[in-house]
C-alpha cells in the first residue's frame, strides 16, 4: 500500500482547515512558501513586519501535524492574548506561565499530554523549573516556535537574557524542527539567530514593508509646542483608533495634558501604572472605535487589531528595527492607514541615554552581585529601589539594575525576586566566567549605530522613497523609484484629504479657525515649516481652505486651517 502524499499548503486538508478553523481563504505572501517548509519538517527562520502574517505559518502546521507545538512568547501578557485569539476560533491552545497556580499548570500541561491541545505558548522561564521539565519529556513535541525571535540575538533591537538559552531548552525538548518569527531582522541579526538556535539548514524568508496602504512620513519640528500642534492636527485629520508612542513617561503625561488642552482625549499607557490599570486601557481600546491611547513600546505587542487607523512616534525610536515594528501595528485589515515620527533632533539624547542603560558594564554586574552578598540576610527586607540607592543610580528610566538582576537569575546565581520577597543568592558569580554578551562594547556600539540609522531615516536628506530606503537598511530587493504611499512620493496634504475622513471633535473656535481670519496676500507659515503667500480663501462647509503658494519651490499647495497650524506672518 503507497504511503500518503506529504502535506503541502496546497493539500484539500491543509486548505480546509485554513478555511473553515482560521476563516482564511488565501494565503498572503510568504506564508505558502513557509508553511510548505514546516509541514515538511525544515528548520525556518521567518521575518515579515508586524501584521503580515507570520502567526499562521505556525498555527495553521499545528492543527494538522501530529502531536503538539510548542511556542515560547516573551511577555506573559501577549500569550494570554494570543491564546485568547485561538480559542475564539475554537482552535486547542493553551499556555502555562507564572500567573497560573501549581494545580492549574499541571491540568494544563496533562490536557497536552493527552492529545487534547495542540498548540502549547509558554515563556523562557518555565525551563527553569523542575516540575515543567519533569513533565514536559512527556510531551509529543513535534515542533518548535519561537516568536520575538530577536530577542535572541545581541544584535538585535530587543535583546532579552532569557532567550540566549534557547538553545539548550530546544535541546531539552529533543531538537524538533523549529521555526523561528521575528518582524525586523537585518542580515546580521537573521544570521545570528540561526546560529544561536543551531538551525540546520533553514529556510530564511524575508519580507519588507510590503503594505502599501500605510503612508510612511517625518516631521522635523522645533519646539514642543510645534510637536503638539502637529500631533493635533493629524488626530483630528484621521477619524478612527490611534497609537502614539513615546520614549518617556513623564513626556506622555505633558502630551495628554497638551492635547486635552487642544480639546482631544486620550488613554495612557505606560509602566508604572498597575496591571489592573494597564489591562483596563488596553480594553478599552480594544473595544473602542476612535480611542487613542498615549503609550510606551510595550503597548502593542501581540496587540490584534485590525483598524488601528495611525501610528504616530512623537519621539525618536531607538532604531529602525522599532519603528518599521511599531508601525506595522496600523492598518491591519488593509484600509488606508497613517504612520509618521514627529521629531525635535534633540530627542536623540534620550536614547542615547536609554542604549547606555541598556548595556550595563561587567563591572556593574559584579557590583550588583557585591551588593546582594553583603546585604546578607537583610535581603528579604530590601526592594528595587534600595539596591538602586546603594548603586547610586536612582533614575528609574536606568534599567541597568534589572538587566543585571535579571542575568543573574538567568545565570543561576540568584532564585526568587524583590516582588515576591523571596529573593537570594545559590551561587557564587566567578566574573571571569560571564558571557561575553555582558559588557559587549561591539554590542553598545551598533547600539548608537542603529540610532543614527533612525535618524538618517528621518532626515532623509536625498527625499528617497521610504520603502527603498527600509528595504535597504534590511538587504532586501523590493527597492522601487515610487510607492505613492510615503511623504518622499506623494504630497501628504493630498493623501490625508483623500483617504481619510477628519475625526468628530468639538468645535474650539479661534482667530485660526474664523473665514475672515486669512485674505488673499496674506504671507503665512504652514505646520512651523512652509512659508508662502495666499493667493486664494475658499469655505467648504465648516471648513477653510487656503491655496498658499510656496516662497521655497512656487507649488501651490491647498491647507485646510481646521487640520494645520497656520500663522499668519505680519508686515
Amino acid at each position: 500500500m503507497s504511503n500518503p502524499p506529504p502535506l503541502t499548503a496546497e493539500s484539500t486538508q491543509v486548505r480546509d482547515v485554513l478555511l473553515h478553523r482560521f476563516g482564511i481563504s488565501q494565503y498572503r505572501p510568504h506564508q505558502a512558501t513557509v508553511i510548505d517548509a514546516v509541514l515538511a519538517g525544515r528548520d525556518v527562520l521567518f521575518t515579515l513586519p508586524t501584521g503580515g502574517g507570520k502567526s499562521l505559518a505556525y498555527q495553521l502546521p499545528a492543527m494538522v501535524l501530529p502531536g503538539v507545538t510548542v511556542v515560547i512568547s516573551p511577555l506573559i501578557a501577549l500569550m494570554k492574548d494570543q491564546v485568547d485569539a485561538l480559542r475564539k476560533k475554537d482552535l486547542p491552545a493553551t499556555f502555562v506561565n507564572s500567573t497560573l497556580s501549581a494545580t492549574q499548570r499541571a491540568d494544563r500541561l496533562q490536557l497536552a499530554i493527552d492529545g487534547k491541545i495542540k498548540l502549547l505558548f509558554i515563556t523562557p522561564e518555565r525551563f527553569r523549573s523542575q516540575a515543567f521539565l519533569d513533565i514536559i519529556k512527556k510531551l509529543n513535541v513535534t515542533r518548535l516556535a519561537i516568536d520575538e525571535a530577536h530577542c535572541i540575538s545581541m544584535w538585535g533591537h530587543d535583546f532579552r537574557p532569557d532567550y540566549s538559552q534557547l538553545d539548550c531548552y530546544r535541546k531539552m525538548l529533543g531538537n524538533p524542527p523549529t521555526i523561528a518569527l521575528t518582524a525586523t531582522a537585518t542580515p546580521q541579526v537573521a544570521l545570528d539567530i540561526v546560529e544561536q538556535l543551531q538551525l540546520k539548514d533553514p529556510l530564511v524568508e524575508r519580507g519588507g514593508m510590503e503594505r502599501a496602504n500605510l503612508f510612511l512620513a517625518a516631521t522635523a519640528v522645533y519646539d514642543q509646542q510645534a510637536k503638539l500642534d502637529r500631533l493635533a492636527q493629524l488626530i483630528r485629520a484621521i477619524d478612527g483608533p490611534g497609537i502614539v508612542y513615546g520614549a518617556v513617561i513623564r513626556d506622555l503625561h505633558q502630551i495628554k495634558e497638551g492635547l486635552r488642552q487642544r480639546g482631544i482625549d486620550t488613554l495612557l499607557y505606560h509602566g508604572e501604572l498597575s496591571a489592573h490599570e494597564r489591562r483596563h486601557m488596553q480594553d478599552r481600546f480594544m473595544q473602542s472605535k476612535n480611542e487613542v491611547v498615549l503609550a510606551t513600546n510595550a503597548f502593542g505587542m501581540g496587540i490584534d487589531k485590525a483598524d488601528v487607523r495611525f501610528v504616530i512616534h512623537v519621539q525618536i525610536p531607538r532604531n529602525l528595527e522599532s519603528w518599521v515594528q511599531e508601525v506595522g501595528r496600523a492598518g491591519r485589515d488593509g484600509k488606508p492607514s497613517w504612520c509618521e515620527l514627529i521629531y525635535l533632533e534633540e530627542d536623540i539624547a534620550i536614547q542615547q541615554n536609554f542604549i547606555q542603560w541598556a548595556n550595563p558594564s561587567r563591572e556593574f554586574m559584579v557590583g550588583v552581585y557585591r551588593t546582594l552578598s553583603n546585604w546578607g540576610e537583610r535581603i528579604v527586607t530590601k526592594d528595587l529601589d534600595d539596591l538602586r540607592k546603594e548603586l547610586l543610580y536612582k533614575d528609574k528610566a536606568d534599567n541597568r539594575v534589572s538587566i543585571c538582576l535579571k542575568w543573574l537569575e538567568v545565570l543561576g546565581v540568584t532564585q526568587g525576586s524583590f516582588e515576591t520577597g523571596n529573593l537570594r543568592i545559590v551561587q557564587k558569580i566567578d566574573p571571569d566566567q560571564l558571557p561575553d554578551l555582558i559588557g559587549n562594547e561591539d554590542k553598545h556600539k551598533a547600539d548608537l549605530h542603529g540610532l543614527l540609522k533612525i535618524m538618517q531615516f528621518a532626515l532623509n536628506v536625498e527625499n528617497k522613497c521610504r520603502r527603498t530606503v527600509i528595504a535597504e537598511h534590511f538587504e532586501l530587493d523590493e527597492s522601487s523609484a515610487s510607492c505613492d504611499a510615503c511623504d518622499a512620493c506623494g504630497d501628504r496634504d493630498t493623501h490625508l484629504a483623500k483617504h481619510f475622513t477628519p475625526r468628530a471633535l468639538g468645535d474650539v473656535q479661534t482667530s485660526s479657525t474664523r473665514d475672515d481670519h486669512f485674505q488673499r496676500g496674506d504671507w503665512v507659515r504652514v505646520d512651523g515649516r512652509h512659508i508662502g503667500q495666499v493667493i486664494k480663501v475658499q469655505k467648504r462647509g465648516r471648513d477653510i481652505e487656503l491655496t498658499v503658494e510656496s516662497a521655497g519651490d512656487l507649488r501651490k499647495r491647498t491647507v485646510n486651517i481646521r487640520r494645520q497650524r497656520v500663522e499668519k506672518i505680519q508686515n
